[in-house]
């Protein structure tokens, strides 16, 4: 693009910069160069033809077609929630009003133009290096351009406009984006005799082809001869201030409001034939403006006033058809004859304003996406199309809206952001033919950062109902918590996987760990387990064994005992367990104030102890155990003689047990 005076910007394909050339280090003579497509980048590398062994470098070649900066990133979250909250007014409603659909592009154009602020603050940051400032200077020319074309879309395709309202529209577009008047009129004010500065029939004629005749006519009261010829000035002025297209046009019909102009125009010939403006040549060439004289529209100094064609036809259109529809052919004609009295070539900015002058759409969205760097402006603008029902016949070929196509891709260039995942996963689910597709493709490659972002994204998952990849994600942070020798965050990642067999794994960690240190780790997750307790067995004997203990804190002794039996009896308990089992046990046994285990249990407890006995455990059999913790049984001497100490204990009590329930008939022999 040309960066051009006044602030403008034009694109120009002939200037576009040449494509980098990025050299591939150790490509040798001899080898292949191949390459792979990956989601944000191209990863090449070289292949020796004749050693299919050899290793190789792999390059990842990035382009840098849509970055995001603070600003930019400020413009993508805030589009965002509007997004968001238009697609929800039309998925409660029947559809989306026309007021709600101007409205968002009102909010659209308002970021836009605060992001240009943004960026234009940035690039006089003399902080920055010099390098950096003119990379935002140049983004805010862009961004500069993507908000006139966005609104003047808005106004051909989006208002609702009644009769003599587009003119109007039009003038407000160019005086919002082509101001340059502005900046001339105060010292121009300020001047002693202002017609003696060399802008002032320039600015002059520059505000009436604007349509801004009141600070117009105050610069002309301003002349030094407005007194001393004040029936000439006085003449203009008064044809200035009668002017009918800038009014108000509500409550007045089409045909009024032309009878209105022609009398005005009539009267504005009348003073310019009666010969008195001869005087004064540039009142004379202000009149003849006012007239609407075809001729006039190709004075130079008319002419040198516009900097582009496109502020030239709005003034045309202003002063020969300011009753002119998005639809009239005027609007088309006026177009092509201003643009051709600017010999300078033409860039994609002029064809994509005469494109949304001829009301093709299509060719706008077409010239729009291979001219900006990224998919915003598409994305949003054929979705507010599509909301107003202006691209029916869009339909795809493989059954996809072309606004869902360009929101997918303006999604997936988020993706290449670390921060802006939420807002891509967002706009994939307002696609509903393959915005599933996308997000469960794209979900996987978001890097788990942390627990907080892993949530996030599991969240997010079920919210869609992308079960294999929230069971993956699971998955993943369960080993990782695990790792990490946080239990208890594992555990409640298996919950939300449902992954029985690690579960039962961490189970016997629990367990292991309570071995050791005496005590439970995780109390309140034990606690309040509820229904995932019966996600595997192991877990079920965990929270039961629990519940044993809570039962023996409170010395329900009798509730603890058949607790304890049952677990036993449940075939849940792994075999190198039994001994912890059978020794809290004998705690119970031993109690002086009352008979805890019937006969029935004292012999269940007996058979454990003999299997015990006879075959020790040597090994765990769960899967994970299996693989990655082998118990080994305990050799140490030391060791061994508590564990025939216990075992003779058990056998003594068990007996003693047995014989006290026999006697008081608690149980059957």
């Amino acid at each position: 693009y040309r960066v051009m005076e006044e602030g403008g910007l034009e694109f120009d394909d002939r200037t576009h910069p040449r494509p980098a050339i990025v050299g591939i280090p150790e490509l040798a003579p001899g080898c292949k160069l191949l390459s792979t497509w990956t989601p944000h980048n191209i990863t090449v590398f070289a292949k020796d033809e004749q050693g299919e062994g050899a290793e190789c470098s792999l390059c990842e070649v990035h382009w840098r077609a849509s970055e995001w900066n603070t600003v930019t990133k400020k413009l993508v979250n805030q589009s965002h929630g509007y997004f968001l909250d238009l697609h929800q007014q039309n998925r409660e409603g029947d559809g989306v009003s026309v007021e709600a659909v101007v409205g968002c592009s009102r909010f659209y154009r308002s970021l836009l133009h605060e992001c240009v602020l943004g960026l234009k603050k940035l690039s006089r940051d003399a902080t920055l290096p010099p390098a950096q400032r003119d990379h935002h200077s140049a983004e805010c020319q862009l961004y500069s351009t993507t908000e006139l074309i966005w609104h003047l879309c808005e106004a051909l395709f989006l208002e609702v406009l009644p009769p003599g309202c587009l003119v109007q529209q039009l003038l407000e577009w160019i005086r919002w984006h082509c101001g340059r008047e502005d900046s001339l009129l105060p010292p121009l004010l300020s001047h002693p005799r202002p017609e003696e500065h060399r802008d002032y029939w320039r600015v002059v004629y520059g505000l009436v082809l604007k349509g801004r005749v009141q600070e117009a006519r105050d610069l002309l009261q301003h002349h030094s001869s407005a007194h001393t010829s004040s029936d000439l000035f006085g003449s203009v002025d008064e044809l200035l201030r009668k002017a009918p297209m800038l009014r108000s046009t509500v409550g007045h019909t089409r045909a009024e409001l032309y009878r209105q102009w022609q009398e005005w125009r009539a009267e504005c010939c009348r003073r310019r034939d009666a010969g008195g403006l001869v005087a004064v040549p540039q009142l004379l060439l202000l009149c003849r403006v006012l007239c609407g004289e075809e001729e006039v529209f190709r004075h130079p100094d008319v002419v040198g006033c516009c900097l582009h064609w496109y502020e030239l036809m709005v003034a045309k259109l202003l002063f020969t058809s300011p009753l002119v529809v998005s639809s009239d052919y005027d609007l088309v004609y006026t177009a092509e004859s201003c643009s051709r009295l600017y010999p300078h070539g033409r860039g994609s900015l002029d064809d994509i304003i005469t494109a949304a002058l001829r009301n093709d759409i299509m060719e706008v969205i077409k010239l729009s996406s291979s001219v900006f760097g990224n998919w915003w402006f598409v994305a949003h603008l054929t979705d507010l199309f599509n909301l107003k029902g202006l691209l029916v016949a869009s339909q795809l070929d493989y059954g996809s809206k072309l606004s869902e196509f360009f929101l997918l891709e303006y999604a997936s260039s988020l993706m290449g952001n670390k921060s802006l995942w939420q807002v891509a996963m967002d706009y994939f689910s307002e696609c509903p033919t393959q915005g599933r597709h996308y997000m469960a493709l794209y979900v996987e490659r978001v890097p788990l950062t942390s627990e907080r972002k892993a949530s996030k994204v599991w969240r997010l998952c079920e919210q869609h109902q992308l079960k294999e990849q929230a069971q993956s994600i699971c998955r993943v942070l369960a080993m990782q918590a695990y790792r990490n020798g946080k239990l208890g965050t594992a555990l409640t990642w298996c919950f939300r996987a449902k992954e029985s067999t690690f579960a039962a794994f961490l189970a016997e960690k629990y367990f292991d760990s309570y071995q050791c240190l005496g005590e439970f780790m995780d109390l309140d997750l034990l606690d309040h387990l509820g229904a995932g307790m019966l996600l595997s067995n192991r877990l079920t004997f965990i929270c039961k064994y629990r519940e044993f203990h809570q039962l023996h804190e409170r010395r329900e002794y009798t509730a603890a005992g058949d607790l304890l039996v049952q677990l036993l009896l449940s075939n849940t308990v792994p075999k190198r367990f039994w001994l912890t089992i059978l020794t809290d046990a004998l705690q119970l046994l031993q109690a002086n104030d009352c008979l805890v285990f019937s006969a029935e249990q004292t012999c269940a407890l007996t058979h454990f102890l003999q299997q015990l006995t006879l075959s020790p455990p040597c090994s765990d059999q769960s899967e994970y155990s299996s693989k990655s913790h082998d118990v080994e049984v305990a050799t140490d001497k030391d060791t061994s003689a508590r564990t025939e100490k216990t075992l003779s204990l058990l056998k003594l009590a068990l007996s003693n047990n047995l014989a006290s329930a026999i006697l008081e008939g608690t149980g059957e022999t």
